[in-house]
């Protein structure tokens, strides 16, 4: 049977290639015939991960658990999300939990293009690409609080797949009241439900009696009446605004009348503030959304601008990564750390250092996957950019690191033609015009071929297991194994 699973799975690598959406032959500024995942001192370290694909492949147990740390290319999750999706597609009916996920949306940025978040209220955010951080950032290196009565979050995993695929019945709520005076409550269907709290982790563990693919998140406060008597004033100035607005839209009013009204309006908004008690404040930093199934996980860690120094910053990243404990670790940090116009390459491995011990700490077993900085160009005014030498330079960094840490690497600034090759990208429609980013079907490209990458380093793994031997039973019997 492992035998024929390996035939069959080596044969995927050949047949996936015609998956991809775009047609490569468009693209010879490519070099497709070195997509593959380097092991500049071997793929010893990889063993654990492969061996916990051979258990859910083979035998459909267990998760096997990927995350993928990065910058804007990450926050963005196209890149990441095609890979996501690719493994799933791989491998039907072996999707796990989501992974991590934030209402990027009340912190005023973009959330992951692979689900959608919403929010209620007035919220404060805060994030490890700041001069000043105001806040004890975890894991996803961002946090975001409230004290208002009506604040809610909503997350919608599936919102953008034609069909389902990401569902769980168990929710981690990272965050907390300074005068745990406010506690958030998930809502299901038409019931409202109390987490268990975690003091260690300052966490709250919901155990859903089915599952979901939404999440809805509302916060009480422990002076309840206080909170209900503040939400019906608010709603009061909710009506006043619709009726000075209906008002001015629907009368023949002056311009003084207009000018009163919006007076009148901006001074409901200051009395709002003012009523806002600051005593009563939850701060949230993740969430964890998982499943018993068998299955893979794939959790994206990324913040716009961010530098391997900014998750240095996180006090609380050791502490919310245990509870996701990686098999894979994929680093795409570094466009930002080498985008200027001297980098220290030696200080970038050195944190780069500091940030794989941390994590060591939490997962010693799990195998790590670099990827080289795409090329880029350093705009230096307007309208003009020039080509960026430092991507070759943290291409030789990526590289020795991959040796230092027994880990893989996948040469993206190779791949994709080398120094300069961001100008064919853009030309070809595949990259935005800051020559840094991409275009959605630029990353989608790019996560369609470190798929394909990664799927042939795991296929070697499987074409070289040994044939499974027949049982004394089968031979008795007289059947093939």
């Amino acid at each position: 049977m492992k035998l024929f699973l390996s035939l069959l799975l080596f044969l995927s690598v050949i047949i996936s290639a015609n998956d991809f959406e775009i047609d490569l032959a468009n693209y010879t500024f490519i070099d497709t015939s070195i997509n593959e995942i380097h092991f500049p001192a071997g793929d010893e370290n990889y063993k654990h991960f492969y061996n916990k694909m051979d258990t859910l492949v083979f035998e459909n147990k267990g998760q096997v658990r990927i995350i993928h740390f990065g910058g804007s290319h990450i926050q963005a999750d196209v890149f990441s999300n095609r890979v996501r999706e690719n493994l799933v597609k791989r491998y039907p009916g072996l999707a796990a939990g989501r992974g991590f996920v934030f209402p990027y949306s009340a912190a005023r940025t973009n959330t992951p293009s692979s689900y959608a978040s919403y929010y209620k209220g007035k919220w404060d955010m805060s994030k490890n690409v700041l001069k000043e951080i105001t806040k004890p950032l975890g894991l996803l290196g961002i946090a975001v609080s409230t004290s208002d009565p009506q604040a809610e979050i909503s997350i919608f995993l599936n919102q953008y797949n034609s069909t389902p695929i990401w569902f769980f019945n168990k929710v981690r709520v990272f965050g907390f009241s300074e005068l745990n005076d406010v506690v958030p409550y998930v809502k299901l269907d038409s019931t409202t439900y109390q987490g268990t709290l975690d003091t260690n982790s300052h966490s709250y563990l919901f155990n859903l009696p089915r599952s979901s693919d939404s999440l809805i998140i509302s916060f009480r406060w422990n002076d309840s009446l206080k909170q209900d008597s503040l939400i019906q004033v608010f709603k009061q100035y909710s009506i006043l605004q619709d009726s000075l607005s209906k008002d001015s839209l629907s009368k023949g009013v002056s311009k003084t009348d207009v000018v009163s009204a919006d007076s009148m309006f901006q001074d409901s908004l200051i009395l709002k503030d003012s009523l806002m008690d600051q005593n009563h404040k939850f701060t949230l930093t993740g969430i964890l959304v998982e499943n018993e199934h068998p299955g893979i996980s794939y959790t994206n860690v990324g913040i716009n601008g961010a530098k391997v120094q900014a998750y240095l910053v996180c006090p609380n990243l050791e502490r919310d990564l245990s509870f996701f404990k990686p098999d894979l670790i994929i680093f795409s940090i570094g466009i930002n750390d080498a985008n200027v116009e001297h980098f220290n390459d030696k200080k970038f491995q050195e944190e780069y250092d500091s940030l794989i011990t941390l994590i060591q700490k939490v997962a010693p077993k799990a195998a790590i996957l670099f990827t080289t900085n795409n090329d880029s160009y350093r705009k230096v005014r307007r309208n003009r950019y020039i080509q960026h030498p430092n991507g070759k330079v943290a291409r030789e960094a990526f590289l020795n690191m991959a040796q230092k840490h027994k880990a893989g690497v996948w040469d993206l600034f190779t791949i994709m033609g080398g120094l300069g090759s961001m100008a064919k990208w853009e030309k070809a429609d595949l990259a935005k015009k800051d020559k840094v980013h991409f275009k959605s079907s630029g990353y989608k490209l790019i996560g369609d071929l470190f798929y394909e990458a990664l799927l042939k380093s795991y296929n070697n793994h499987v074409a070289h297991l040994p044939a499974e031997k027949p049982s004394l039973e089968k031979i008795e019997k007289g059947t093939k194994p």
